[in-house]
């Protein structure tokens, strides 16, 4: 398998993770304002602190716009009774990648959101979260893409739908299993080059 390589935008999507974890911690629920006021806390920063990085910034706030809608994509492709059954790191990152996915694919390719997110995962969680994380964001992924979903933002102006409306609610109520995206060991030189050079961009 190819190296990654922890590029700036990377360690932006590791300090917004570790935004939205901390608020997890302090009970954010779905309250997004929790997450608002860690994230002012976060950038009066002292000289002795690191600012956070205008990218970590703009996808912390971008999490606290479109909460509701970002988790109820995790919680339907996840399969848990409720979030709090997710390991807080892996929902931290999850949250960062499905922003990316619905707000900034113009800038970041879904496929680069979910490698990135499961590359932090493999270096801040446990040993089954890879997998975990990369068949949920997969599925979100390809939630997004369906034909249905397009027509259905579209003619919402891209309000978020609830749990069972859309494609994601009808696949679960379907019983439709979590697809599982292609692992790094099934891609061809080929297709590892081409990702190495997207990387090297994002």
């Amino acid at each position: 398998m190819s190296k990654f390589r922890f590029t700036s935008r990377t360690k932006a999507r590791k300090r917004a993770a570790d935004v939205v974890f901390e608020a997890d911690q302090r009970g954010m629920g779905r309250n997004p304002e929790v997450l608002r006021d860690i994230l002012r806390q976060r950038r009066a920063v002292t000289a002795a602190q690191t600012p956070l990085p205008e990218y970590s910034v703009r996808i912390v706030e971008g999490v606290a716009d479109h909460l509701r809608r970002i988790d109820d994509l995790i919680s339907a492709r996840a399969k848990v009774a409720g979030l709090d059954r997710v390991a807080a790191v892996d929902l931290a990152v999850m949250r960062v990648a499905v922003w990316e996915m619905l707000e900034n694919s113009e800038d970041v390719p879904a496929v680069i959101a979910i490698d990135e997110a499961i590359s932090i995962v493999k270096s801040l969680s446990t040993e089954s979260a890879p997998s975990f994380v990369n068949a949920v964001l997969d599925a979100i992924r390809k939630d997004i893409e369906a034909p249905a979903w397009s027509r259905r933002s579209s003619e919402s102006g891209g309000a978020s739908s609830s749990a069972g409306d859309g494609p994601i609610g009808e696949a679960v109520q379907d019983g439709a299993e979590t697809p599982v995206a292609t692992s790094a060991e099934e891609m061809s030189v080929e297709d590892l080059e081409e990702l190495d050079e997207l990387l090297g961009e994002y």
